[in-house]
């Protein structure tokens, strides 16, 4: 099974702002999160982001960046994929393509991203004093948005750079390709000023809502679904797409806390929640794995550190054991995840 780490702030747990001791502001804090989910074998984390303040004390730790926080730790890392939320509603695609493929080639070809719909009023407010656009009208600027950022990391064929200094032959501009998009919510004319990335294409990880026809989810590599969705999922992806379910992880006892008594993570009330021992976990783990109906998991841990820490130590000792975590291939994300090593161009496919 595949193995994802979310780590957001201080955890998923509403008291997790009172008990944790981590700073996300602190250049340490994240740096040390991910060190260890790395050498608890972890194949990649995720960082979420949001243009507006968390709720009630969270505030006051802020939201830093998510792709600034995880290109500053990407040098640090070797092996754990770097998967960063950006909100499609709010940015333009030449800024999402260059600081993605700047961390792809900074992490040696291990960057994904998270794209995220923005519909809070809160959010929008930032931007000017217009209402969001209704969901299925963000959804579908969201996946033009996504065919644009590919297409500009596709702008540059591989081998565009020739670097014969004796020669005085730096580039090729013949694999320069301008992208030319002029689509109903963007007009982009490209080329991108980044070479493409290591992996083509960094591994597009997108939620999966089974209610919404979301066109932005055909071309994911990787989907995350509450895990009593995930039957649905298979059904639509298949065996091509990795199917990731999510779940948010309390340890018993850990803080003083036993189970969600509120709703977890930024409001979301409806995303499963998992509380119990490590070794139920690691037993819930391997049964909803072995349905074939996911491909791995995308842990929510309840309080930073502890829960990573207890997770690393307790439950992927008894997942080894058992064979159940998948021998690491390759040395970039998608290798990492039995994808194609690189996507194809679609200027030259």
């Amino acid at each position: 099974m595949f193995l994802g780490m979310a780590v957001d702030a201080t955890g998923c747990h509403p008291e997790s702002r009172w008990c944790s001791p981590g700073d996300p502001l602190d250049p340490g804090h994240h740096r040390r999160l991910v060190l260890e989910a790395e050498r608890g074998g972890v194949d990649f984390v995720t960082l979420d982001d949001s243009m507006a303040l968390p709720d009630g004390p969270g505030a006051a730790l802020g939201r830093p960046d998510a792709v600034t926080v995880l290109a500053g730790i990407a040098p640090l890392t070797t092996t754990i994929g770097l998967v960063p939320t950006v909100t499609t509603t709010h940015c333009e695609p030449v800024h999402v393509s260059r600081a993605l493929a700047t961390l792809d080639h900074i992490s040696r070809g291990r960057a994904g991203w998270r794209p995220r719909v923005v519909t809070a009023a809160a959010e929008a407010a930032h931007f000017g004093p217009e209402p969001p656009a209704g969901r299925d009208e963000l959804h579908a600027e969201e996946a033009e948005f996504t065919e644009v950022v590919t297409r500009l990391w596709d702008s540059w064929e591989d081998g565009a750079e020739i670097r014969q200094v004796a020669a005085g032959r730096f580039l090729d501009r013949s694999r320069l390709h301008p992208v030319d998009h002029a689509g109903r919510h963007f007009r982009i004319k490209g080329p991108a000023n980044v070479p493409r990335p290591p992996q083509g294409h960094p591994v597009l990880a997108v939620d999966f809502d089974p209610r919404a026809d979301q066109d932005s989810v055909h071309d994911a590599d990787m989907v995350f679904v509450d895990v009593r969705d995930a039957p649905a999922a298979r059904a639509r992806f298949g065996a091509r797409t990795r199917v990731i379910g999510e779940l948010e992880v309390l340890f018993t006892g850990d803080h003083g806390v036993s189970g969600w008594d509120a709703p977890t993570g930024d409001g979301a009330p409806n995303r499963c929640g998992f509380a119990g021992s490590p070794l139920e976990l690691a037993d819930l783990l391997g049964d909803t794995w072995d349905s074939g109906d996911v491909d791995g998991f995308h842990l929510r841990p309840a309080f930073l550190p502890t829960t990573l820490s207890r997770f690393v130590a307790e439950v992927v000792p008894v997942l080894r054991r058992r064979s159940w975590l998948r021998p690491h291939r390759g040395t970039t994300l998608r290798a990492r995840l039995g994808l194609p090593e690189k996507a194809p161009n679609v200027f030259t496919a």
